[in-house]
Formats: structure tokens, C-alpha cells, sequence
């Protein structure tokens, strides 16, 4: 099989540097500016308001002209994932919903490191305008691979695989134990160097499409769509969730589709406490006996999400009766999401679930 368009294992990364800085544990790097037009990826965080709102946001580019990340009112502590795409100067940010508004964030970018606009959403709209602010945060480079394969190299319709991967990677300046402990997490111990990470996760998927195709009828192939199930894709990216000293919080995400009706996909989340170095656990915040008390919490905060009266059964609409707490936390300085990828609670229709329920709704079981 031969391997094509290499983007060529195009390796893309987007440094901001506290070049001069000394390395320390917790993150004071205030004064530093990410250049959003400039830099070919990124990641930052910003801070600001919508109206009268104060938000903080994760943005990253991770990948040529993509958006993602999430941000939170700073008085909820709730995240919410955003995405947008970068196909002019004026960039539109989107709030990932279950409702059918765009709730939308519409501006500009800047090398100074703002991002200004108009905010739409409620049947209203808001100015904004976030800033740069990396106090207490940990700074972190982006990296970016993508590749391709034919099934058949000597066929021009032959079907394609096709992988990309974005990962996070600590900044020079971040304290090496610290920055080794983010590394581990990341790569799952599987690698020190972002590049050849990377590098290893796409030849390990183009081996694999390279394998299944042994013994493929390519007759079969040669029809009119005849290979559309082997349009191979798969996708992996870490985003940022929130990451304020010592929390920093990823998101790992996957996509996988690998012939059949649909992809199949989740996110999994690691809430890092950088200060001990080790991954928050519901052991490590809540009591002994808390799961039936979050478990309720939790059939609630699903109702007022998909706005279900209090009688109605979660199963009309869900695979369990009631829904279960598990370890894919996010935990923020305002409360802890659990979230579910789909099949683990929810049909696949219904997506990945996740639900938030605030400190206050948790005080009877917080150790």
C-alpha cells in the first residue's frame, strides 16, 4: 500500500514562549501574549466579559483553521464547549447545545492576544471582549499531525484511510516534574517526544488499514461506491478544559470509523491536580456512601438539561433507570461534571452526556 499527500506527516506546532522566564511550579505568567492570527496553533486562555458576565475561556487551534475548546461564567464554573472554524478574519465561535439556537460567539482575533465581538444567543446578543490572561495557568504548546493511505495504491477511485492527531505538550518554562507528569497523562506513558508520539499513533493506524485490506474482494471495490465502507477515519485531539493552579483539566477525545453504519466516538476526561501529581478520583473528593446521593443529583441535573418533568422515567429516554456517578470527571473550582460517552447511559443518537452539579448540591457528601 503506498502512502500519499504526507501533509507529509505535516507537523505543525504552536509555541508561546515565556522564553525568558524561570521555570516554576504554578504558572504566573500573566504578561505573556498568544498571538491568535499569527500562530499556525495554539492554546490560551482568556478572560473577560459578555455584557456584564465575567468568563474565562480555553481556545485552542488545533488543526488548520479549526477552533476548539470550552469556556465557563466564572460564577457557575460550568464548562462549555465551544468550536469554530477559521475560513475568514471574522471568526464565529459556537457553543455546543441540545438546543436548536446558535448561541455563538462572532468577532475577531488578534497578535495582542483579545479576541472581540458580539455574543448572540437567548434571542439577544452582548458585547465581548476576552484578553489573555495566563495567571496561575499552565502554558502549553499544540501539535498537529495528519496523514493517508490508499487501500489500492494503482487505483485512481481507491478508497483512503485517514488519521489526524492533536495533542497538548507543556511549555519549556513549566516545572520538570510537573511537565513529566502532564507528558505521562497525555501519551499514557507511551512517549517523551511530541512529534514521534504522534508519528507512532498515525503508523499504527495506517498498519492497521493495511492488515484489514488483506484478501478485500477489489473487484467489489471497483463498483460504482463499491468502497465507501472502507473510507477509513480515525481522529484523536486533547483539548483543555479548565486550568487553573493546580487543576488542569483535558479532554481526550477520539473518532473512529472503520466501516458500518456510523463512527464510533467519546471523550474521556482527566482532571489533573498538578501539585500532588496524580489524576482526581471521586475517592478523592467525595465520602464513603456518596454514589446514591450524586446518583439523584444527577437524574436531576439531566431533567433541567433535557427538560424533562420529574415524574417522567429516565429509561423512556436513557438505557438505565437511573444514572450511575463514574470516574470521567471534570471538577472545577464551582462543582464536577460526570459524563457518559454514548452507549454507556444514553443511545448513540443522543451523543456523549455530561452533566454538571454545583458544590452547593454536594456539600452532604464533600469530604
Amino acid at each position: 500500500m503506498k502512502r500519499v499527500s504526507l501533509l507529509a506527516l505535516t507537523l505543525l506546532v504552536a509555541c508561546f514562549a515565556c522564553q525568558n522566564s524561570p521555570k516554576h511550579e504554578a504558572a504566573t505568567t500573566k504578561d505573556v501574549v498568544v498571538p491568535l492570527v499569527s500562530s499556525p496553533l495554539f492554546y490560551t486562555q482568556l478572560k473577560g466579559k459578555i455584557g456584564e458576565r465575567a468568563i474565562t475561556m480555553q481556545l485552542m487551534k488545533t488543526a488548520p483553521h479549526l477552533l476548539r475548546g470550552y469556556f465557563c461564567y466564572d460564577s457557575i464554573g460550568k464548562p462549555i464547549a465551544v468550536w469554530g472554524t477559521l475560513d475568514s478574519a471574522l471568526v464565529n465561535v459556537y457553543e455546543e447545545t441540545n438546543t436548536d439556537e446558535d448561541r455563538l460567539f462572532s468577532g475577531y482575533l488578534s497578535d495582542d492576544g483579545k479576541f472581540k465581538g458580539v455574543w448572540h444567543g437567548d434571542g439577544t446578543s452582548f458585547h465581548f471582549e476576552l484578553h489573555t490572561d495566563l495567571k496561575n495557568a499552565v502554558p502549553l504548546k499544540v501539535f498537529y499531525a495528519i496523514d493517508s493511505a490508499r487501500l489500492l495504491p494503482d487505483f485512481k477511485k481507491s478508497p483512503m484511510g485517514t488519521v489526524s492527531n492533536s495533542l497538548i505538550w507543556p511549555d519549556s518554562t513549566v516545572d520538570p516534574a510537573v511537565a513529566s507528569f502532564i507528558i505521562q497523562q497525555v501519551t499514557d506513558g507511551k512517549g517523551n517526544d511530541p512529534a514521534t508520539f504522534l508519528k507512532r499513533s498515525i503508523d499504527s493506524f495506517v498498519l492497521a488499514y493495511r492488515i484489514s485490506a488483506k484478501g478485500v474482494d477489489t473487484s467489489e471495490l471497483k463498483e460504482e461506491n463499491g468502497g465507501m465502507s472502507w473510507n477509513w477515519t480515525a481522529d484523536r485531539d486533547i483539548k483543555v478544559v479548565y486550568n487553573t493552579w493546580p487543576l488542569l483539566v483535558i479532554e481526550k477525545y477520539g473518532y473512529d470509523f472503520t466501516g458500518g453504519a456510523h463512527g464510533n466516538w467519546g471523550a474521556r476526561y482527566l482532571t489533573l491536580d498538578l501539585s500532588k501529581k496524580k489524576v482526581v478520583k471521586p475517592a478523592d473528593i467525595f465520602r464513603s456512601g456518596y454514589q446514591e446521593t450524586v446518583s439523584n443529583l444527577l437524574d436531576k441535573a439531566f431533567r433541567q438539561k433535557f427538560h424533562l418533568n420529574d415524574d417522567e422515567a429516565l429509561d423512556l429516554h436513557l438505557l438505565v433507570k437511573t444514572i450511575p456517578p463514574n470516574d470521567n470527571l471534570i471538577v472545577t473550582d464551582k462543582g464536577v461534571c460526570f459524563s457518559y460517552t454514548p452507549y454507556e447511559v444514553g443511545p448513540y443518537a443522543m451523543g456523549q452526556i455530561t452533566l454538571f452539579i454545583p458544590f452547593t448540591e454536594l456539600k452532604a457528601v464533600l469530604k
